[in-house]
């Protein structure tokens, strides 16, 4: 599928179930997360990674720039995500 992606997409944001699992558990003080939870931690992200194009303001990088930016390296199509 990695392959695929780099064929036809410019952008990828990739989660990992595990890493979110982990994350929920230890952070969140989750016993035992669902996929619910799993869901709004990606939706939370996605929403902060959209947010410079559904919102006018002092953002001054949006998706738009990440592609730009990548155009030197036509193989990098991973954007990693942070909190």
């Amino acid at each position: 599928s990695t392959h695929t992606l780099l064929e036809h997409c410019d952008v990828s944001f990739c989660f990992d179930n595990e890493a979110l699992y982990a994350i929920a558990k230890s952070t969140l003080d989750l016993d035992a997360p669902s996929y619910l939870n799993l869901n709004r931690m990606i939706a939370q992200v996605t929403s902060s990674l959209t947010a410079s194009l559904r919102f006018d303001g002092a953002l001054n990088v949006d998706l738009n720039e990440f592609q730009t930016n990548l155009v030197p390296y036509p193989r990098v199509h991973f954007m990693l995500t942070s909190y």
